[in-house]
């Protein structure tokens, strides 16, 4: 006869058969106060960089070298940030990882997160990876796209939502200025096929179908040569008025 687990009773074994099993139900969304970090009692800002976040985007949301599909998130909006992650919450964009870590966060948690990485230093280095060598001739059309656009296809200039020195505007449009190609490239890919959607009217869904394959890959190398060696942030809100409506944004209704 097998000798009986210590703590194993028949009584606690009877007990388990007979215990009322709870309907399954959904887990709640976590409030702002759980989650990877801790934020300060009565104050907005993290008392350590989420781990979770720091695997892949840089402890300091500075980018991980070599990283090729993950760009750096420091010194983009908040606002930005924070419909990024709602979109991955929300099933507007497509990453198995990401709407794993957000899937229960409720909106204050989000806005926390988005406010840590907007209020660090924006990342300065171009990117480390994807940086494939343009011929002169390409790169002259990626230039020329970033920073005057295609009128014939109204294709707005890269520059004319972003900024002169492509490093975002305030509240929701982000800096280009080293992201990895092949993130771009993704990106791009991501928009034309509605993997990647923004709010309505998502503008880079109809910008994104314009412009060639070639072009993409051209502007995606380009982009990911420039550096923001000053740190500049995005410019304050009003700076200037992008030419496409595009989501929630205030201009919104401004450029329609």
């Amino acid at each position: 006869m097998r000798a009986r687990r210590k703590g194993f009773s028949q009584k606690s074994t009877h007990a388990r058969k007979n215990r009322r099993r709870e309907p399954a139900r959904d887990p709640p969304r976590l409030p702002a106060r759980a989650g990877v970090a801790r934020v300060r009692a009565g104050g907005e800002r993290f008392r350590r960089t989420p781990a979770a976040c720091a695997a892949c985007h840089g402890k300091h949301g500075e980018g991980v070298r070599g990283a090729e599909y993950y760009p750096h998130l420091a010194g983009k909006p908040a606002g930005y940030l924070f419909e990024q992650l709602k979109g991955f919450r929300d099933g507007r964009r497509a990453s198995a990882q990401m709407a794993w870590y957000v899937r229960f966060a409720d909106d204050a948690f989000l806005r926390r997160i988005a406010d840590f990485y907007a209020a660090l230093p924006p990342r300065t280095r171009s990117a480390d990876t994807g940086a494939a060598q343009l011929t002169e001739e390409r790169r002259r059309v990626a230039q020329s796209l970033v920073e005057h656009g295609d009128p014939a296809h109204d294709v707005p200039a890269c520059s004319a939502c972003h900024g002169a020195n492509l490093a975002g505007l305030e509240p929701g449009v982000p800096a280009l200025l080293g992201l990895p190609a092949d993130y771009v490239i993704a990106q791009f890919g991501a928009w034309r096929e509605g993997v990647r959607n923004g709010a309505p009217p998502d503008c880079m869904h109809d910008v994104a179908g314009k412009v060639a394959s070639d072009d993409i890959r051209a502007i995606a190398a380009y982009l990911s040569q420039q550096s923001n060696v000053d740190g500049v942030r995005p410019a304050p809100a009003g700076s200037f008025v992008p030419p496409k409506a595009c989501g929630s944004l205030p201009h919104a209704q401004v450029a329609k």
